[in-house]
């Protein structure tokens, strides 16, 4: 077998990874510039219905790895660079995902209420600060969007699939039916912040990009095992007894979405670069990831018990050095497709 894709990978692989931290620290700088002066004033009036885990979430997560990451992958995809509205967009989509999940987690804001905010922004402004903050930033997430209708469009599906998503609270769900929550949940919001972007959706793009928000959600799971293990919410990973049986699904639909990628319509190059982003930004920690949760189900009579293990043992620390090195190796030794 050829060989030719390893030595492009080998080749293209420093360039991946300064592209990843070029765009993490521009986004870092812009967060400092347009975004901190907000955050500041609503500390000032905080009511308590904010912490700092909300605002590390907005200048840490969300409001930093939506425009850094998968704006910039997105970018890629089309072949242009973002342009300044899109980036005040994004982020402010960024920053409002954690706060609208505080919604059905923390503040137990009514549908009715949620609803009301996303079809009209402009009639409210909040009662508490969580609710102020979330519209401020919808507000302004809409005023930059290329079609703010849209945005509600994806976001009306968006606010759908969290609704579905409250069924992971409770036991009983099936593998079929987490699987489908979940794949719902990515694929709804990564529309929703795509929605924001200047550039006409390509022919077969929607589905792709769905499918693609699908992963990245799974891998959110992955990554979250921890949390989810002590909140009670059912997701592949903490209702498996086998770790090899979530990795077999996560490549199965790495492989689906990477090929609905090269059906979109887009270059065959610009494609790669976008894959090559995702694969080093996703899929090549993820796969550390399970490789340290498989270690720690051989110690359980190789039934991966999470209720057994401890914070060490569920969180994948991605910055650790080792962890980095094997991210990079995984993602040198592995073909994007079989194309």
């Amino acid at each position: 077998m050829s060989k030719t894709w390893l030595l492009e990978n080998i080749l293209q692989t420093p360039r991946t990874i300064a592209a990843l931290v070029g765009n993490v620290k521009k986004q870092h700088a812009f967060i400092r510039e347009h975004l901190q002066p907000e955050l500041t004033a609503a500390k000032n009036v905080n009511d308590g219905s904010l912490d700092e885990k909300d605002f590390k979430k907005i200048t840490h997560y969300y409001g930093l790895a939506v425009p850094a990451i998968l704006g910039e992958e997105i970018c890629a995809l089309r072949g242009s660079s973002m342009s300044q509205r899109e980036r005040m967009a994004l982020m402010y989509q960024g920053a409002m995902t954690g706060l609208g999940d505080d919604f059905f987690d923390k503040q137990g804001t009514s549908t009715e209420t949620v609803k009301e905010f996303i079809e009209h922004p402009e009639q409210f402004t909040g009662h508490t600060a969580n609710e102020r903050l979330f519209l401020s930033f919808y507000k302004k997430s809409l005023e930059h969007a290329h079609d703010a209708s849209l945005v509600k469009k994806y976001l009306r599906k968006v606010f759908a699939a969290q609704v579905e998503s409250k069924k992971q609270a409770a036991p009983g769900l099936t593998r079929d039916e987490i699987m489908k929550i979940t794949l719902d949940k990515g694929g709804t919001s990564v529309l929703f912040y795509r929605a924001a972007m200047s550039h006409f959706f390509g022919e077969g793009e929607e589905e792709a990009l769905y499918k693609i928000g699908g992963l990245m959600q799974f891998g959110n799971d992955v990554f979250g095992v921890y949390d989810d293990r002590n909140e009670n919410i059912a997701t592949l990973l903490t209702t498996t007894k086998k770790i090899a049986e979530v990795r077999t699904i996560f490549r199965s639909i790495m492989d689906e979405s990477f090929a609905a990628v090269y059906d979109a319509g887009y270059p065959k190059k610009n494609v790669e670069k976008f894959l090559r982003l995702i694969s080093m930004s996703l899929c090549s920690r993820c796969f550390v990831c399970f490789d340290q949760l498989e270690k720690k189900e051989a110690t359980t009579n190789n039934v991966f018990s999470p209720a057994q293990y401890s914070r060490n043992d569920l969180v994948c620390d991605m910055d650790k050095a080792g962890n980095k090195w094997k991210s990079v190796a995984w993602h040198i030794k592995h073909k994007l497709s079989n194309r």
